[in-house]
């Protein structure tokens, strides 16, 4: 019945997308779709819009910029996908799961349908893959079938470098009802591909860059930075939506907050930018990369909540952003992760897993004892902007491993559990000693409580 009632009202909506999502009617689709959105999730997010809009905040200014840089197909399909399905009826469908079955499906999860990659970036392990250890297809388009029956229509795809696996256009195009965030280093996004992007609408891609051209390339090779700021401008040519996403190291944070970076990134065209701080895993981790506890009391103050308040463009930080959604999000409370071997991460970050999708559904995946472990700690400690069990509190992760004994999902991966630590815990200690007073001073003592708005 579900599904009926989607298609009718999507095929309704379709024809009147030039009308309502315009400058001139947006204020009024809005204010009533606030009427009848879900509460706790949906409804929230689409009251604060309304009011945003209203007021004509940075926020509005964004909205905006989606307006006229998308084309027809790609503002249809967010409407259809992300307003509709993910805020509206997804979450409905989460609430009913929650009410009939006892756990509550997660919001987003993601996807690494392949490692291989056409880059060999510093510290990465993709250049150990081959086309053998790929997520196999039909896996992929059970497990996305499987979360549209959850209610999630929100998916996003990681690597490796995704657009390297030609198969998942066809996988895009399938699946048009669920909206694709894809993680890229966007070097072959041609303007072949781009138009292909334009055409399918539903495809969100996310170009990885450390910085101005110096940094990006020092990383991921000489020309990198150049081939990405082609790919933004083919993309902004065929009106497709992207962003950006910044792998944050002691050694970029100025660059990534400065305001030249962002205003450069908002002049390719970047509507959305994520600030994830480097973790010790993967090929050759080093604690010292980690920003210092000084720098995330910089980035708390000058990053991700100040650039969105004073520019028109959502950046959004894993850690600094954590008070907004009650600490962590891992362990299927908000999400997880499928590797390329269909093994099943509470984090993309902790590589440990107890099941597989591919002899488990998602059903039985999110009620496993190794998840239900990690949300029933949720959150680690009243200080919310201290919200990782892997840098912030490693003896959660610890204990947890201990609990339920998962298996490492590539070489390497215990080391956050053994030789690693002794630094997780000396920074784990500083970080506490600055972000615990800046708590207590501008969070608590405030009274404040989370919003959840996803």
């Amino acid at each position: 019945m579900a599904g009926v009632k989607e298609k009718a009202l999507t095929k309704a909506l379709r024809p009147l997308i030039p009308i309502l999502f315009s400058e001139r009617t947006f204020g009024t689709l809005l204010y009533r779709v606030a009427r009848v959105a879900a509460p706790k999730e949906g409804k929230w997010v689409v009251e604060n819009f309304a009011r945003m809009w209203r007021e004509e905040t940075p926020e509005a200014l964004l909205i905006k910029r989606i307006m006229r840089q998308t084309n027809r197909r790609c503002k249809t399909q967010f409407v259809a996908n992300m307003i509709m399905r993910q805020f509206w009826l997804g979450a409905k469908r989460r609430e009913e799961v929650l009410a009939q079955e006892g756990f509550k499906p997660s919001w987003v999860y993601l996807i690494s349908p392949t490692m291989r990659c056409n880059l060999r970036c510093k510290g990465c392990y993709a250049a150990s893959y081959n086309i053998k250890d790929d997520l196999e297809l039909e896996v992929i388009n059970r497990v996305l079938d499987e979360g549209k029956e959850l209610g999630i229509y929100f998916v996003t795809i990681l690597g490796g470098e995704p657009f390297i696996r030609k198969d998942m256009w066809e996988v895009y195009r399938r699946h048009d009802d669920v909206m694709f965030q894809v993680f890229t280093n966007g070097t072959l996004i041609d303007r072949e591909a781009a138009h292909r992007l334009g055409r399918l609408g539903n495809v969100f891609p996310i170009f990885s860059i450390e910085g101005f051209e110096e940094e990006t390339d020092a990383r991921r090779g000489k020309g990198v930075f150049r081939r990405v700021m082609q790919g933004m401008d083919n993309l902004r040519e065929a009106g497709v939506a992207f962003g950006f996403s910044s792998m944050v190291t002691c050694g970029n944070v100025e660059t990534i907050i400065s305001d030249e970076f962002n205003d450069m990134l908002i002049d390719k065209g970047c509507l959305l930018g994520w600030h994830f701080l480097y973790i010790p895993v993967g090929r050759n981790p080093d604690p010292s990369l980690m920003p210092t506890a000084e720098q995330r009391e910089r980035m708390r103050l000058y990053g991700a909540a100040r650039i969105r308040s004073q520019k028109p463009i959502l950046i959004c930080d894993f850690w600094n952003d954590a008070p907004l959604v009650g600490g962590c999000i891992a362990g299927g409370r908000y999400y997880f992760h499928i590797n390329n071997h269909g093994d099943v991460e509470p984090c993309i970050f902790v590589h440990f897993a107890v099941d597989n999708v591919k002899n488990k559904s998602l059903r039985q995946i999110m009620q496993s004892p190794f998840f239900e472990g990690i949300r029933a700690r949720q959150p680690y400690h009243e200080n919310l902007l201290r919200p990782c069990m892997i840098i912030d509190h490693p003896t959660v992760l610890r204990d947890i491993y201990a609990e339920c004994q998962p298996y490492p999902t590539h070489q390497g991966s215990e080391s956050l559990i053994t030789s690693l630590c002794g630094a997780l815990d000396e920074y784990a200690s500083a970080v506490a000693q600055v972000l615990d007073p800046a708590w207590q001073r501008e969070f608590a003592d405030r009274g404040f409580v989370p919003k959840v708005t996803v």
